[in-house]
């Protein structure tokens, strides 16, 4: 029995780290967030699918510089005025040779093959197959830019929902708080009215209040469940807690006002599109140019026009080098050079306006940081003021030395204050956020909400 006695305590222990450890498990952080969304986001996937386009349209474009094969095979039954046979050199035509005499066989038709292949290799073309290939390239290369500025979107939208909830559990609480403040008031008013200390109004006063912080409960309570829904958008896990702790407290930000460093995603989105219209350009460039092919081709032809109905074939090769030049379209090249060019003055436009505006940006969110980190603490103050001063009131209403309504104004201010530091606390944290997607560092709030 004594035995037993013994074990019990360290059972109990068991027992009783249970739920803490299951809402451990249950604990989602920043970092586990992010880890989730880029797994199975399909926005990041769609980005993905680009990137295997692109490649397959490069290794497309490098097909083109290896030698094009056709091959026809035909076999007809037709008249003939000779003995070469008819075949069909292309479509709406078909071709008889030969002479027109017949004496020799008796015959008015017979049956006709004819084959071929021919290749074309086009083996110069100015570094017109080059500059393709090269357009191709950054073509793939800007999926792979696309992508990464998805991933840095995706990685900032997780990040402004795991704040929601952590401010909407925040209100919450809150308004929790008030709750029970509002109706410790409200037992005190009643047993001071019963005692004839106090007048009945009171316990009427403090009912409306008491009823008008329920309401704030439940209101906060369905935006709270709600940014837990909005967040399952990004994150397939439905279970979980976030470290409340961590939105009400932070370390000294430094933050770097430095510009934007050149290699940011949503920078290189734009650079490799510069690229890409810039080789796009070198292409039409040199459409004026002529192409340079090795010809080559076999052929088989014949029929049985003869005395004793045999085939007769007739077997021919073709091979020579041949020059393309479309020398009409030289002013249709320089037209689309030209308008290449606009399009290349476009983008480097477009990209030296996202350049100027992120580091602007940045400068201007780094500033608000600073002055936000302040107002934080002055607001910290105010609602440790408050409540000292609710606490100072409440024990003087107890005493009878006030009245209630000297009280309930006193314990707005302590709830005015409590918000505004909920407020001041969002607040910093969608300028840290904003700072993180600009700069494309996120290390603070990785560590921070780890």
């Amino acid at each position: 029995m004594m035995k037993y006695l013994l074990q019990l305590p360290f059972f109990l222990a068991i027992l009783l780290s249970i739920p803490s450890m299951a809402q451990q498990s249950n604990t989602l952080s920043l970092n586990q967030a992010w880890e989730q969304a880029s797994n199975t986001y399909p926005g990041l996937k769609a980005q993905e699918a680009h990137i295997g386009e692109y490649e397959f349209n490069k290794k497309e474009v490098q097909s083109r510089s290896l030698p094009q094969v056709q091959l026809q095979a035909q076999n007809s039954y037709g008249t003939f005025a000779g003995s070469n046979g008819a075949f069909f050199p292309v479509p709406g035509i078909f071709n008889v040779t030969g002479n027109s005499s017949t004496a020799e066989t008796g015959q008015n038709a017979a049956v006709n093959t004819y084959g071929s292949v021919l290749m074309d290799w086009k083996i110069f073309e100015f570094g017109k197959q080059r500059k393709a290939v090269e357009a191709a390239e950054y073509q793939v290369q800007g999926a792979k830019s696309s992508y990464d500025a998805a991933g840095l979107s995706l990685k900032t939208k997780v990040t402004r929902l795991y704040f929601e909830i952590l401010y909407s559990y925040s209100n919450l609480i809150w308004a929790k708080q008030h709750v029970k403040r509002v109706k410790e008031i409200m037992d005190l008013s009643v047993s001071l009215a019963q005692a004839g200390l106090k007048p009945g109004a009171d316990t009427s006063l403090t009912s409306s209040s008491y009823s008008q912080a329920m309401a704030y409960q439940k209101e906060w309570q369905g935006k709270y469940n709600a940014s837990k829904i909005n967040m399952t958008e990004v994150v397939p896990q439905q279970d979980f807690v976030l470290p409340q702790e961590s939105f009400l407290l932070y370390n000294d930000l430094q933050q770097n006002t430095d510009s934007v460093s050149l290699s940011h995603p949503y920078l290189q989105v734009l650079n490799k599109e510069v690229l890409y219209e810039k080789a796009r350009e070198a292409f039409a460039s040199r459409k004026v140019f002529p192409t340079l092919s090795i010809l080559g081709g076999l052929s088989t032809r014949g029929s049985d026009i003869n005395t004793h109905r045999n085939y007769n074939y007739t077997n021919n090769y073709l091979i020579g080098i041949g020059l393309t030049w479309n020398i009409s379209g030289a002013y249709t090249s320089s037209l689309e050079k030209k308008r290449a060019e606009k399009t290349v003055q476009s983008v480097v436009a477009k990209y030296e306006l996202q350049k100027l505006q992120m580091n602007t940006s940045l400068a201007a969110v780094s500033e608000r940081i600073l002055q936000q980190q302040q107002q934080v603490l002055e607001n910290n103050m105010a609602q440790n003021k408050a409540k000292e001063a609710y606490e100072l009131y409440l024990s003087r209403y107890e005493g009878g030395l006030i009245n209630l309504t000297d009280l309930l104004q006193i314990q707005f201010l302590l709830q005015s204050a409590e918000k505004e530091a909920i407020e001041a606390q969002q607040v910093l944290w969608s300028l840290v956020t904003t700072h993180s997607e600009i700069s494309g560092d996120f290390n603070y709030l990785s560590t921070h909400f780890n």
